[in-house]
């Protein structure tokens, strides 16, 4: 059995599908925060999948666990912080009582308080999400601004969400100190808002596509419209600020998108083709395979043939994690 993928968008909207408590003191979709460990969640737990319309924070002081983002899988424990971008696929299990908090936030609730956003802290790539593992002495920061963040979100403060904002904005640069560490240096400030707005486009694009609103997958010519600048200047700004051609940028999205909905749902491969514009079935499978040497079909019959190497518990049934989990 393979976890069910479902269309909710809202956090507290999917902590009551999965039965799990809406604390009372959570009175917005724009943030929230929870202590994991006080979720009442039985070993080994893994949830449905989500594709959230909110950013993600998983801080973790103890326990082990799995995140997969898209087609992307992250392992969690100990003195990790995770952070998963908007407007991708994401489901989790864990195998050991996790301790730390979970965060979620809109790009409304930052913009509303903080004017310059957070679109480019911290700089996203195609993975859309990401995860460190910290040393004790760097951990310890991240843990202590969470527990002012929760105590203001339970207190009564009339300015609560102000303080909870500041704080927020001190985690996420504090993020962005370990992420300068090995990311791509952005060459100016005008260049890192181009990246982050067209980052912000393919997401919306691929959100389109996956609801039925949109029958085009916008290549350069759509995307330097949509941000009003010339194909030649968006090109070359993509490709000095990412180090990524836009055609791989997109490209690698499809396959992500395509390989997920492969593996984890028992979608048609004609249905997923024309879900992603593909209107010659022929040339989908071509160009699944020119990017992953691999077929569609072989991808799918592999990833489920390997059920039998590794097992989670899923709602009190037997269910198998691939290997590559």
């Amino acid at each position: 059995m393979k976890p069910e993928v479902t269309n909710l968008r809202k956090f507290r909207d999917m902590i009551a599908y999965m039965n799990l408590p809406v604390f009372s003191y959570i009175d917005n979709d724009d943030f929230a925060i929870i202590k994991i460990h006080e979720m009442g969640l039985k070993m080994p737990y893994i949830t449905p999948t989500f594709r959230p319309d909110f950013y993600t924070l998983i801080i973790v002081s103890e326990g082990k666990g799995i995140f997969m983002a898209g087609d992307h899988v992250f392992e969690l424990g100990a003195r990790h912080v995770f952070m998963k971008y908007p407007d991708s696929y994401i489901s989790s299990g864990w195998t050991e009582s996790p301790v730390g908090y979970n965060i979620s936030f809109n790009e409304e609730f930052i913009a509303k308080r903080f004017p310059y956003g957070i679109a480019e802290i911290p700089v996203k790539d195609i993975t859309n999400a990401f995860n460190y593992r910290l040393s004790d002495e760097d951990y310890k920061p991240f843990d202590e601004i969470c527990a002012e963040m929760y105590n203001e979100a339970i207190s009564s403060s009339n300015t609560r969400y102000e303080m909870i904002a500041n704080l927020l904005i001190h985690f996420l640069l504090l993020v962005q100190q370990h992420q300068n560490k090995i990311k791509l240096e952005i060459q100016s400030e005008k260049y890192a808002l181009i990246l982050a707005s067209f980052c912000k486009n393919v997401d919306q694009n691929f959100n389109m596509l996956l609801s039925g609103e949109s029958a085009t997958v916008f290549r350069t010519k759509e995307h330097a419209k949509l941000l009003n600048v010339s194909e030649t200047f968006l090109s070359k700004v993509i490709s000095k600020t990412s180090g990524r051609t836009i055609n791989q940028w997109i490209n690698d999205r499809l396959i992500d998108e395509i390989s997920y909905l492969l593996k984890n749902t028992n979608t048609p491969i004609p249905e997923i083709a024309q879900r992603f514009a593909f209107t010659d079935l022929a040339y989908f499978y071509t160009f699944f395979k020119r990017n992953t040497k691999t077929t569609p079909s072989s991808l799918r019959n592999d990833f489920n043939a390997s059920d039998s190497d590794r097992a989670h518990m899923y709602r009190g049934e037997v269910v198998k994690i691939r290997p590559n989990w």
